[in-house]
């Protein structure tokens, strides 16, 4: 029997101090120890995810991931180290992992753990960190959650969401299988605060808070946004990711440029050290099919090389009639502890998508005289040769480095390669007779291009002292750069469609568009970034930090003697200084509020009606509100209130000889309110659900179009998604389902019979999904969603070259998975 010595009077009354005991870590038991211990046995398993490092550090984070909490000596695990641990494991198989080899001694006062050597007679204290007691780490695989216990991705601090100033949500792996959330697409259009629009059968603007997202990360580093031409960035496939982050508002701290409507960070799977993999198909409506493999595990005996490998494929049609898309994706990623204290990762993610059928726009609106045309939902604009194929290669690697005194070094550098091919033809131009149907024109064209995109981060991180008290610090560099390259193409030749518009079906000769140049764009961001969380009480945390970042773009049009074309945008910008500030004050052991404010900046390359370059949009972001954890943190809950000011807003005017132009909007403000909750309200019982109201108006108090959609964003959106595990005999059951909802939205269509613009709405409207699972045992799950089941008829997008696009019908989807 291990020795276990009596508390003292002093450990007793430290244990007791409850200020002190909201900053613990917890720890851990020694591997030699194997006296059952009761409390910590009877606990159920906890994804962790602790790599090798100092054994202080690794007792910090199992504390933070586990509920635990530690009283020790510190040099009692000074200079010592821990081999970590990844995967699902009981607390007390986690503690021996971690103190594996230590010789520690240790008592156990329910979920306290004491550490002591043997002889040592030292004073006891406790470990200095922020305790989550959510049992949570930042994976959130295999937890079974709908909220995570720590993300960093809004100041590159770990913190809980109640622990940071702004409005934060983590759609989990249990969220995305639930409501079979296969696509960046279908996370989103579920998030709270998040709103779509359609421009086509293959591209969507996804906006928050009145503003499209362009603030797009992978595993917390930026990349740059390709808007409207979108590279791939809204077909990513999420059988590669663990979660996403979304962090509301401006966030300039972490991106430099970007719009104050949110940051999408996807958190790639990683490697687990014990074995586990899964296969899961999938069939529905529409022809739809998929299936899924992923394994995972050591490829070592000692589990310091780990690695994972997920490949999918799917293979779909469309309620759009003629349109049809193949997509396939593989990942591999391994980890290897080089040393105790050093992590080395690398990886690839491939992906190609291969779409038929598409429609360029969508259908148009109005016919020659101002009436307004009516089709089906199935009716596609799209030829039948119409394409947009893109394939994609990121290959990604990172280093972490456990320093002196728990400060850490992190390198992250990642390279994207896409390519893309795209044919267009889209029977959706004009104003058609009618009667007769006839006088609609294609918009068409062909385009091509591959691009490089090299991004880095580096940062150290880690806590200081400062007047007696513990405080963290992070400081980096961030730099992202691209290159496009690809052929230009006549694409002015002007097309009738042949006969009646409502008899079309995509049946139409391919086009050959000639060759008339080429193109080169490089696009640079670089930036340093330094935050400190600043504790001057134990209630009280102030976050301060600021950005100073580089732009340049250049683009260029040349034809193919060589001789330059006049299209060209260029800027350069040095020295732009983004200031952040957020404070938190925790009320008492649930409740807490905050406060934060950021600079909001932005380059454009649009031109003004005299052909210029617009100004940068710039401008100030501020936001407040009550945030809670309750039930230790396994339910989060926050209200936010926000304004939003900017100048040089763009909204279009014309297109001139093919060019559109721009005005740039001044005083541009956005004031909304947003609420949401997010976990588990009981045992089996899971929720996610949000309110956002967002107004923009501009200084004449006009509301404000945004482009290349010619549409506003809805002013109130809210989403509401539960599942329950029901009791007893039926256990094997879980059921769910949700609502998602909009207000109404507005475009500007042409109206011939106007000779000008006329406002189209979209009226609100809600779409109720629902699902149901039955686990047969612990190897086979069997899954059914059902989407828009009242079979509503909207437009999810309005005002891409005057032409409205009409969203999915009703739906279902048979998942089918077996875990090894």
């Amino acid at each position: 029997m291990p020795f276990i010595p009596a508390l003292s009077p002093f450990t007793k009354a430290l244990l007791m101090h409850r200020t002190l005991q909201r900053n613990l870590a917890a720890a851990s038991l020694g591997m030699a120890l194997t006296l059952p211990f009761p409390a910590l046995v009877q606990a159920q398993q906890v994804n962790l995810d602790i790599p090798a490092q100092s054994l202080a550090g690794a007792l910090r984070q199992l504390g933070q991931q586990a509920n635990l909490q530690i009283l020790y000596s510190p040099g009692d695990v000074a200079n010592r180290r821990s081999a970590g641990v990844r995967g699902n494991y009981a607390p007390a198989e986690a503690l021996a992992a971690i103190l594996a080899g230590s010789g520690l001694r240790y008592s156990v006062d329910g979920n306290t753990v004491t550490l002591v050597s043997p002889g040592d007679n030292s004073a006891l204290e406790m470990a200095p960190t922020n305790v989550n007691s959510t049992g949570l780490g930042e994976t959130t695989e295999g937890t079974g959650s709908y909220t995570t216990g720590v993300t960093s991705t809004a100041t590159r601090l770990p913190l809980s969401i109640r622990e940071t100033p702004q409005s934060v949500s983590v759609i989990t792996r249990q969220v995305m299988d639930d409501q079979n959330a296969t696509s960046i697409g279908d996370v989103l259009k579920h998030t709270p605060g998040v709103s779509v629009q359609a421009y086509d059968s293959d591209r969507f603007e996804y906006s928050a808070r009145g503003f499209a997202i362009t603030n797009y990360q992978y595993d917390g580093v930026n990349t740059i946004y390709d808007g409207v031409y979108d590279q791939g960035t809204t077909h990513v496939d999420m059988a590669i990711y663990d979660r996403v982050d979304v962090i509301k508002g401006a966030t300039g701290l972490m991106t430099g440029s970007g719009d104050p409507s949110a940051t999408v960070n996807l958190v790639r799977k990683r490697p687990t050290r014990d074995f586990q993999a899964s296969i899961t198909g999938s069939a529905g409506s529409w022809d739809n099919y998929r299936t899924e493999g992923d394994v995972s595990g050591s490829l070592s005996s000692d589990g310091s090389v780990r690695g994972r490998f997920v490949g999918a494929y799917q293979d779909r049609n469309s309620y759009l009639d003629h349109y049809e898309q193949k997509k396939d994706i593989t990942y591999g990623i391994l980890e290897w502890d080089l040393t105790p204290d050093t992590l080395l990762t690398f990886g690839i993610d491939h992906q190609n998508v291969s779409p038929r059928g598409t429609s360029w726009t969508g259908n148009p609106v109005f016919a020659s005289d101002g009436s307004k045309l009516d089709f089906n939902r199935s009716w596609n604009p799209g030829t039948d040769w119409s394409r947009r194929d893109f394939e994609s290669y990121t290959y990604f690697t990172s280093l972490e480095q456990n320093l002196a005194n728990d400060w850490k070094l992190k390198v992250h550098m990642n390279q994207m390669r896409n390519e893309h091919d795209t044919l267009l033809g889209s029977a959706s131009g004009g104003n058609p007779d009618p009667v007769s149907g006839e006088g609609a024109f294609f918009y068409w064209g062909h385009w091509e291009g591959k691009r490089v995109q090299n991004t880095f981060d580096a940062n150290v991180s880690g806590p200081f002292e400062l007047l007696g008290r513990d405080h963290e610090l992070v400081a980096g560099f961030t730099a992202a750069a691209a290159r496009t390259t690809g052929d230009d193409f006549d694409n002015t030749a002007f097309e009738l469609v042949p006969g009646n518009i409502y008899d079309w079906n995509g049946d139409f000769p391919k086009q050959n568009f000639p060759k008339i140049g080429d193109y080169e764009t490089n696009q640079r961001q670089n930036g340093a970034y330094l935050a400190a969380r600043f504790k001057p009480t134990d209630d009280l945390s102030l976050i301060l930090g600021s950005r100073v970042s580089d732009f340049k773009y250049d683009e260029k049009h040349d034809n193919l003697d060589g001789s330059p074309r006049l299209n060209r945008a260029t800027y350069e910008q040095h020295g732009v200084v983004t200031p952040y500030a957020g404070v938190v004050y925790d009320l008492d052991e649930v409740y807490s509020v905050y406060a934060s404010y950021t600079g909001i900046y932005q380059p454009q390359t649009l031109k003004d009606t005299s052909f210029n370059t617009l100004d940068p949009v710039e401008g100030y972001a501020y936001e407040t509100g009550l945030k809670a954890a309750y039930f230790d943190g396994r339910l989060n809950a926050s209200l936010a209130v926000f304004r939003i000011e900017q100048d040089n807003v763009a909204s279009y005017v014309d297109t001139v000889d093919g060019f559109d132009r721009y005005r740039a909007i001044e005083g541009a403000t956005t004031k909304g309110v947003e609420l949401e909750i997010v976990g588990e309200l009981a045992e089996g019982w899971n929720i996610t659900a949000g309110y956002t109201y967002a107004r923009t108006r501009d200084a004449d108090e006009q509301r404000v179009f945004g482009f290349p959609l010619a549409a506003t964003k809805p002013e109130h959106v809210a989403k509401l998604f539960t599942t329950y595990q029901l009791p007893g005999e039926l256990n094997k059951f879980t059921v769910g389902g949700g609502v998602d909802w909009q207000s109404g939205f507005y475009a500007q269509i042409w109206n011939p019979a106007l000779n000008d613009n006329a406002i189209l709405e979209q009226g609100s409207y809600a779409l109720v999904n629902l699902m149901t699972r039955y686990q047969h045992d612990e190897h086979l799950s069997v899954s059914l969603n059902a989407n828009n089941v009242l079979d509503k008829k909207y437009y999810s997008g309005m005002g891409n070259f005057s032409t409205v696009f009409y969203g999915e019908p009703r739906n279902l989807m048979l998942t089918t998975r077996w875990d090894f």
